[in-house]
């Protein structure tokens, strides 16, 4: 009995010399088996191992700039009244023009007219000035009227009917939305008028629908410069304003609706080249 006694213990004691010795034998296995039932994926140490702390440190680094540029333009913002508040603009008395086929439609002695909206309604951006223009494209009479809005949503389906008293349906409108290397346009007939509308912004591309001034903006509040500019209180992430234009000219039932419309787009694109290199300060 008791020599089987000595010989369990000779074994633990070997088995304890084993494991703590282990780096002396380099044929033994002690490495933990993978479970059968559980796949690789599982198993591997990126799953099983908390998140990285590098991948936290980065996190935590980012949310403390971007809590400093807020109370960095929080402070601006105390200090400084006038941030916020829209830039007042004035609008140039006649467009410098690079098409001598486009030529002012007014006597020398007559100036722009100043649009002023007086009327109030839900979803009314805040403007700081509005300018009517009267030109002659290839002969053809072309009222143009621009907006500087601020604090804006975009939304030119509603502009149309409440500031250019436009009764038309809404869906149709959408239905007639176009799109070229510049951006959107609507262009559609009504009252025996072609009008061409948009809105040029000060990032990305021109727009119409609320959607797609919404989906300008935030793209173009990822940009690099963008966000260093918010930071240092400069700027909006979004910028929500723009230069609405309407362009229209008078139309005749029966007349050639297509070359009304390529004139009308061929305006456009200088008219939009020009104000976009000269867009407001913010």
């Amino acid at each position: 009995m008791n020599d089987l006694t000595n010989e369990e213990n000779s074994n633990v004691e070997q088995d304890l010399n084993i494991l703590e010795n282990k780096d002396l034998d380099p044929g033994l296995d002690l490495e933990p088996k993978p479970d059968p039932n559980i796949s690789p994926e599982m198993q591997s140490p990126e799953v099983r191992s908390p998140e990285p702390k590098r991948q936290y440190q980065l996190r935590i680094s980012l949310l403390s700039i971007f809590l400093g540029g807020a109370l960095l333009i929080l402070g601006r913002s105390l200090l400084d009244g006038n941030i916020g508040k829209p830039t007042a603009f004035t609008f140039p008395e006649q467009i410098d023009w690079t098409n001598p086929n486009v030529v002012p439609n007014i006597s020398p002695n007559d100036k722009p007219k100043v649009i002023i909206d007086k009327k109030e309604f839900y979803g009314k951006p805040r403007y700081v000035s509005g300018q009517s223009y009267k030109y002659l494209v290839d002969g053809l009479p072309l009222d143009l009227d621009i907006r500087y809005l601020f604090g804006t949503e975009g939304n030119i389906l509603l502009f149309l009917k409440e500031l250019a008293n436009l009764e038309i349906d809404e869906d149709k409108l959408r239905q007639q939305v176009r799109k070229n290397d510049l951006g959107y346009y609507l262009i559609f007939e009504y009252q025996n008028r072609v009008y061409l509308t948009a809105c040029i912004n000060p990032r990305g591309i021109s727009t119409v629908t609320r959607e797609q001034f919404d989906d300008n903006a935030s793209k173009s509040a990822t940009d690099r410069v963008v966000v260093i500019k918010w930071l240092l209180g400069q700027t909006d992430l979004r910028d929500r304003r723009c230069l609405w234009t309407v362009l229209s000219t008078p139309f005749n039932t029966g007349g050639d609706r297509a070359i009304i419309d390529q004139k009308l787009e061929k305006v456009w694109i200088l008219w939009y080249e020009w104000w976009k290199i000269r867009f407001p300060q913010p």
